[in-house]
């Protein structure tokens, strides 16, 4: 029993120490807007987990069934690096779910889109594209 006690006492305050250490930055959530006269906008939210985030994109007047795939590049929309920086999930029906190996700080640090293509084959084609905000919520660079 003294024992069980022991620990209880010890482990109240780590559990303590664990919730506060975790709370940090909320979701963010990002505007994405049609390109190419595409229609296709809608929002990015991205939620921090840890070590990893969590990239949640909905989209409407997306065409039904088809795989848009979807990407973290480097960069604003205006001025995109064509090599992603992480890859998403592609866009079905206007849903893509992705975690991403980087906390959100390290993604917020950067100048980073999310940019989403026409299909698997007409990767060039751009049919929606958000600036991920720095870490106070201010864009970074001029441009769309």
């Amino acid at each position: 029993m003294r024992n069980l006690l022991f620990t209880m006492a010890f482990m109240i305050p780590l559990a303590g120490w664990a919730g506060t250490a975790a709370a940090g930055p909320g979701p963010v959530t990002i505007h994405l807007m049609a390109q190419n006269h595409s229609g296709e906008n809608g929002t990015a939210t991205l939620v921090p987990e840890g070590a990893k985030t969590r990239v949640i994109i909905h989209l409407v007047h997306t065409p039904a069934g088809i795989a848009q795939p979807a990407h973290i590049h480097p960069g604003t929309c205006m001025h995109l690096n064509p090599h992603p920086k992480w890859t998403l999930a592609n866009v079905i029906n206007g849903r893509s779910v992705t975690v991403v190996p980087a906390p959100l700080s390290t993604i917020q640090g950067g100048t980073y889109a999310i940019n989403v293509h026409k299909s698997k084959k007409q990767m060039g084609v751009f049919v929606s594209c958000g600036n991920i905000p720095g870490m106070h919520g201010q864009a970074k660079k001029s441009g769309y």
